[in-house]
């Protein structure tokens, strides 16, 4: 795991936007495709449109989601509205872009169309970039959330899991560990003071199996798939 350290939001998104697209041209040319998921929020928006200039083989690269609120494109919640805002433009426009949500009324009901989906249009995840919410959470795998076991269930075989627990604003629909752990490379990406100590707390070694009081300690204690942190001081 490397721990990248910017001073500004700027000189991170940037550096951060490069690697990602380092990644993808590489998966490109030894494969010939390249596939990303990425978080929605406000802290990947300067990420998104740096990365939506940089000069790489859109034309071959799938974008989808970590995870979606259950919200029509029309929402200021749908993370499917932002990237197509902030990175599906410039030099990216040219990339396929698949979401999470579907015409189903609850993210239990959408479920197989979504796993359906899923399998038949991506083989393996080439880079995902996720972040951290101040109770340690990524994707939609919540402190003790019911879904929690399902999402992070590494021999499962499913892709996505619903997330339907009662305080969400809106239910959700997550990829799953079991998807994840497949993916070439990952990358967390989080910016301020209170993520700093978060993160710290989550990086306990003592603490390293207590996933259900945070769940961002999945990704950070495992060695199947190659991690770095992008962070600001």
């Amino acid at each position: 795991m490397s721990d990248n350290r910017y001073e500004s939001s700027e000189v991170l998104a940037r550096q951060l936007a490069e690697a990602v697209a380092d990644q993808l041209a590489e998966r490109v040319a030894d494969k010939g495709r390249a596939c990303l998921a990425v978080s929605g929020g406000k802290t990947p928006q300067r990420f998104f449109e740096l990365l939506s200039e940089q000069n790489i083989p859109w034309g071959k690269i799938l974008v989808t989601l970590v995870d979606e609120r259950w919200v029509d494109e029309t929402s200021p919640d749908s993370n499917a509205a932002l990237v197509r805002q902030h990175l599906l433009r410039n030099k990216a426009a040219a990339a396929y872009f698949l979401p999470l949500k579907n015409a189903a009324k609850t993210p239990v009901d959408g479920f197989m169309e979504c796993e359906n989906r899923l399998h038949e249009q991506i083989i393996n995840l080439d880079v995902a970039v996720l972040g951290m919410g101040n109770d340690g959470h990524t994707a939609s795998w919540f402190p003790h959330s019911k879904a929690l076991d399902a999402c992070m269930n590494e021999a499962g075989a499913a892709w996505s899991c619903p997330v339907m627990d009662s305080e969400l604003n809106h239910p959700r629909m997550t990829l799953t560990w079991s998807m994840l752990s497949r993916c070439q490379k990952l990358f967390l990406h989080f910016e301020g003071e209170e993520k700093n100590r978060v993160y710290a707390q989550a990086c306990t070694p003592t603490e390293k199996q207590n996933l259900a009081a945070m769940p961002i300690r999945t990704l950070l204690f495992q060695s199947e798939v190659p991690l770095s942190i992008y962070r600001t001081v």
